[in-house]
């Protein structure tokens, strides 16, 4: 769609120089001063009980051939550092991950390094960055569809730190005055893929990507105009905005097109059919601060890419037939390749294509201090099933966090949270702060 790509960048280019024009100057705030280095970190010892739901089809993709029990654990120790240094207009900036995942089938190290860049800022108005760094593109809360260059985030913690792109770019900021138009940057960026060391995920090796992102503050509304696109990438344009109504009152939405994207549906004896399509996913959201400091974020949220009833329907329908198949026949290729057929599937958080996602934080109520209790769910808005999230954090002393959760999923038979592989899952997490 090469017409609509210079379109996207005339739009860019020309808000860019029109911005320019209305008045423009420079606005140059002194530092405070600040050591030249940085070190901290995070330390978190997480417990999780599965109790299994062993009707459901994911179950029985897993666990076929073993009976692992009504319920299994994980214990998950994490260990996040992060530290910079600074020496005049250069800066170096790193976070490390660093997870060790035991369960009763044993245990396995995760070491990830998550952001490691480098950046120098010849001036005020202009900063180049080279490395690994994790981009949080577009507004929402618990999903981004023109987040084209974020790691997926998980829904069920979506403020957890993520790993990063490996990347080239340059920002590009001006303050205007006497002007709507009060705030504009401009980032462009190219991210190379390097074959089995970084950013495979965006194509093959040899790939070299590109993004950009306008950013523009009019009339105290927050605009931001995005365009990805590389060898083996489809052609995404994104659209987002954030506007404060009132002190306490919140709205933000965000728009992701996608061209030319291969999608595979399978039927319910496992057929795939491979198409081409061009995917809209949109999503629009509130965030609301009452006078007793509760705490409302709402967001729906249309999935371009994923499935609809039907289809998931269709979905289920085969996992069934393949087990009624491995267990009339004994033979594990039936299984085994519903494994595989699924994954595009599985591979998404949420692979259906209409959501609804509520959370409901309470701060301190009834007088106790450092004690916040909340309330999340998040609803498949095509077949009604959801997953239903009660949880607390309390702070007893500075740095420390005590968080407790239980995650319930709520449907019937081939419906996506009915399907889920838990019954019910808890989850006792510490974090310290360092």
């Amino acid at each position: 769609m090469p017409s609509l790509r210079c379109i996207w960048l005339a739009v860019l280019f020309t808000a860019l120089a029109g911005g320019a024009l209305a008045g423009e100057y420079d606005l140059n705030i002194p530092e405070a001063q600040k050591k030249p280095y940085d070190l901290g970190g995070r330390f978190e010892l997480r417990y999780i009980q599965h109790w299994l739901n062993d009707q459901s089809a994911r179950y029985r993709l897993d666990y076929y051939k073993r009976d692992p029990g009504a319920y299994t654990e994980e214990w998950r120790p994490q260990l996040e550092l992060q530290g910079g240094f600074r020496q005049g207009m250069v800066q170096f900036h790193f976070l490390t991950h660093h997870e060790y995942d035991e369960t009763s089938g044993g245990g396995e190290w995760t070491n990830r390094v998550y952001e490691a860049y480098a950046s120098i800022k010849p001036s005020v108005n202009l900063t180049i960055e080279a490395g690994k760094k994790s981009f949080l593109w577009g507004k929402g809360y618990a999903w981004n569809p023109a987040g084209f260059i974020n790691r997926p985030k998980d829904p069920d913690d979506p403020e957890l730190n993520l790993e990063g792109y490996t990347a080239l770019g340059v920002d590009y900021i001006k303050s205007f005055s006497g002007s709507s138009l009060r705030n504009l940057a401009l980032t462009a960026m190219v991210l190379p893929v390097f074959n089995g060391w970084e950013n495979t995920s965006l194509g093959q090796s040899g790939d070299v990507n590109y993004a950009l992102k306008l950013y523009l503050l009019w009339h105290n509304t927050d605009l931001d105009f995005i365009y990805f696109g590389g060898p083996n990438q489809p052609d995404s344009y994104g659209f987002d905005f954030a506007k404060n109504l009132t002190d306490n009152f919140e709205v933000h939405g965000e728009a992701g097109y996608r061209s030319d994207v291969t999608r595979t549906v399978l039927d319910s004896t496992g057929q795939a059919a491979v198409s081409q399509e061009n995917q809209l996913s949109y999503l629009l959201g509130i965030r609301y601060l009452n006078a007793i400091e509760t705490t409302f974020i709402a967001e729906y949220y249309h999935n371009g890419a994923g499935y609809d009833e039907g289809e998931v329907d269709n979905f289920f329908a085969y996992q069934g037939w393949a087990y009624q198949q491995w267990l009339a026949t004994g033979k594990d290729a039936y299984m085994q390749r519903a494994n595989m057929a699924t994954r595009p599937y599985y591979r998404q958080r949420n692979f259906g294509s209409d959501y609804f996602y509520l959370k409901i934080t309470q701060k301190e109520p009834f007088g106790i201090l450092y004690f916040n209790p909340w309330l999340a769910v998040i609803v498949n808005l095509q077949d009604l099933s959801f997953n239903l999230q009660p949880g607390m954090t309390y702070t007893p002393v500075t740095n420390l966090e005590l968080n407790f959760r239980v995650g319930i999923p709520i449907g019937p038979s081939g419906s996506e949270f009915g399907e889920k592989e838990d019954a019910a899952r808890t989850e006792m997490w510490v974090r310290y702060y360092f």
